[in-house]
């Protein structure tokens, strides 16, 4: 820990925000396209959003509904909503009405700060269209008679996480204080010196990965270098940005990394300032890491990470190195050895310990398991429940549906699903919420959704019968205006029937093959 460190006495995010726009002062906090803004001078645009907050009666426990680009306005009601005590939550800015109006409905938010036509019929809406718009809002913001900042504790709500949902809907996960504080902590011992690193923003602030670099980045101490991917037209773009922005932590799925490797960007010379290099939310192959590996090995760091949104992001991590990747073979590396501030089991069906070594389903313990799921009782029960082996106190742990095996030196490996839950492009999805929707349309019986690979990695492809013949443009378009573009399959196929398994229940290994790829 460094002299003064914000997370020695923080009790609270704003808290360690304000430790550290102290003493970064005239530091930069944010390297945008086009100016910087400093750490001062970002607390003090956050204080004047949290006194237009407190002037409209927005506070403590009120939610607050950002969907808008990454411009100054919006890191500055992110932590105007920390200030006051507004569990806030980002939105894409590109999700479907059907998307927001689920969303919408399930957090009833005071207030909807949006770039969108996103109507907000539970409380405020501020519409911010262009970045002219957000700069003649944040100019107008009153100055000074700011209220006191409310008492907050590491079990009040930070932020809520919205993830595809089985039921048909997404679910939003509610991440306290102390568990994103403890993400911190872990940030400044595994990667090191904050106060002179620069941290990408590549990912979108509604994706879980954004997380670790709002604040084991810029909350720490770090200068964020914000990419708005969406915005810019290829992936060149995105890291001429990094490279302008002089970026010294870049954190992207795999997949993305694997597509700057395709297009041969992903060299040293490309990103110079470049020390280490984050990756996490799904399998990084490890023949594409080892190649990765040696094209940086004298510049910077490789490190893998794992954790369910639910647990505040990041839980175990593993530095990637000539053994790792030899104990990854052909297949995909550790997710590493669990943080300190976690506990973790690895339990059966009945919930009971398996053997050493045998794949069970991960359960994860401690202060950094998340509140459960905004307004959604039986989605809480089912995913956050009892510690099975403890029954003389209350112990709440997240059943991650992660099936994994703990070798003998602590390190987990991932082996697979207990549902139909995959990854794409880091994104969370449950296969059943693309089946939902496609079983909307009009005689439509049977849908099945399955992920295979493709050429850039895992694609969704789906199948489905019906009682007459439908135009696939149809059915897509529908699938468009119901679902996010991470959600819309690649390939749809209309079939007379589904493959079964001997219970009865559609058979998706079986569908993935009919449909031209493999689980």
């Amino acid at each position: 820990m460094v002299a003064d460190d914000p997370l020695d006495t923080a009790a609270n995010l704003w808290a360690a925000f304000c430790s550290t726009a102290k003493a970064r002062g005239d530091a930069t906090a944010l390297a945008l396209a086009d100016s910087e803004v400093t750490f001062s001078g970002l607390k003090d645009a956050a204080e004047s959003a949290a006194a237009w907050l407190a002037e409209h009666g927005i506070g403590r426990g009120d939610v607050v509904a950002i969907q808008l680009p990454k411009w100054r306005e919006t890191y500055a009601l992110w932590l105007a909503c920390l200030r006051q005590g507004c569990p806030y939550v980002f939105m894409d800015p590109r999700n479907p009405a059907p998307r927001n109006e689920a969303i919408l409905a399930r957090l009833k938010p005071r207030l909807l700060v949006a770039i969108a036509e996103t109507q907000n019929p539970y409380g405020v809406t501020l519409r911010l269209a262009t970045p002219d718009h957000g700069q003649r809002w944040m100019a107008s913001l009153p100055s000074g008679d700011l209220p006191p900042a409310p008492a907050l504790h590491g079990l009040d709500p930070a932020y809520v996480m919205f993830t595809s949902g089985s039921t048909g809907e997404p679910k939003g996960a509610v991440i306290p204080h102390q568990g994103v504080l403890s993400l911190m902590r872990w940030a400044r011992t595994f990667i090191a010196a904050p106060e002179g690193a620069r941290y990408s923003n590549l990912n979108p602030l509604h994706f879980d990965n954004a997380v670790f670099e709002l604040y084991g980045g810029l909350v720490n101490g770090a200068a964020l270098v914000p990419v708005e991917t969406s915005e810019l037209a290829n992936p060149a773009q995105w890291v001429r940005r990094l490279r302008e922005g002089a970026a010294t932590v870049i954190f992207a799925v795999p997949t993305l990394y694997q597509t700057l490797d395709r297009l041969k960007l992903l060299k040293a010379e490309n990103l110079p300032s470049a020390s280490v290099f984050v990756f996490g939310g799904e399998g990084f192959p490890a023949a594409n890491l080892a190649e990765f590996h040696a094209r940086f090995k004298h510049q910077a760091r490789l490190v893998n990470v794992y954790g369910p949104t639910e647990t505040s992001c990041i839980c175990s991590s593993l530095e990637i190195d000539e053994a790792a990747l030899a104990a990854a073979g052909a297949g995909f590396p550790s997710l590493g050895r669990m943080h300190a501030d976690f506990d973790h089991a690895i339990l059966d069906e009945e919930g009971r310990p398996v053997p050493a070594g045998t794949p069970g389903e991960l359960w994860i313990g401690g202060a950094n398991v998340g509140l459960g799921y905004y307004a959604n009782p039986e989605e809480t029960t089912r995913r956050f429940g009892q510690d099975t082996r403890q029954t003389a106190y209350r112990s709440i742990w997240y059943r991650t549906g992660d099936l994994v095996r703990e070798d003998a030196a602590g390190l987990l490996w991932f082996s697979g699903r207990v549902d139909n839950q995959v990854k794409i492009r880091g994104h969370r999805i449950e296969l059943e919420e693309i089946d939902l929707a496609m079983e909307e349309v009009a005689s439509v019986k049977r849908a099945v959704t399955v992920a295979v690979p493709g050429p850039d990695g895992p694609e969704l492809r789906a199948a489905f019968v019906a009682e007459r013949t439908l135009s696939i443009e149809d059915v897509r378009a529908h699938l468009t205006r119901r679902l996010p573009p991470y959600m819309q399959p690649a390939h749809i196929h209309q079939t007379e029937t589904l493959p079964q398994n001997a219970n009865g229940k559609v058979d998706r290994k079986a569908v993935a093959r009919l449909i031209g790829g493999s689980p």
